[in-house]
């Protein structure tokens, strides 16, 4: 195996795609794109992103020691291109509409349709990468129609369907007590 298998495998794997976003010392925004994003904890709620040790965003994040994850809505696909590019970071944030959450992170509220706003708690090496697990402080829905973008296949698209596909899950599952694998 190689690493370009692994990547095809994985793109194989349909995401959702988010924008991280944090601001340095001075102040300035910092951003970048991935679909390495997870929950982690529901109680307390906490998540995780995987960010490149070669990411020029990350010694911002590791520094302010938080960050906001923006969930793109589906027309976002050409911001995203330019979150996960190598433009400066000023260029990235000028073709976009943002403003400070509660914790100062900046929000790209014209473009997601959800956020999480989160202090990190926990840095993990993992390879190439470094996981960062944040506890959500502020989180919302703010686009409750809108549809994600999706990355499959190194390529962003809308979700496609508007209707969800029709299930038959057991009622121990529907509920939440139950995890999927899990021996019974």
């Amino acid at each position: 195996m190689n690493d370009e298998t692994f990547v095809d495998v994985m793109t194989a794997f349909p995401t959702g795609v988010v924008v991280v976003t944090t601001v340095d010392g001075d102040g300035a925004p910092w951003g970048l794109t991935s679909n390495a994003v997870a929950s982690v904890s529901a109680e307390p709620p906490m998540l995780l992103v995987c960010v490149a040790k070669t990411s020029r965003t990350l010694p911002a994040l590791l520094e302010r020691r938080g960050f906001l994850v923006n969930f793109m809505g589906e027309r976002a696909a050409a911001l995203c291109g330019r979150f996960a590019s190598k433009l400066e970071s000023a260029e990235k944030f000028a073709a976009s509409s943002w403003r400070p959450s509660a914790l100062g992170h900046p929000h790209l509220d014209q473009d997601s349709i959800a956020f999480a706003d989160c202090e990190t708690e926990a840095e993990v090496e993992a390879g190439s990468h470094l996981i960062l697990v944040g506890r959500v402080r502020d989180c919302r829905v703010t686009d409750p129609h809108g549809a994600p973008l999706s990355y499959y296949r190194r390529t962003y698209r809308s979700w496609g369907e508007s209707e969800p596909a029709e299930q038959d899950v057991p009622t121990e599952l529907s509920k939440g007590e139950a995890h999927v694998g899990e021996a019974t």
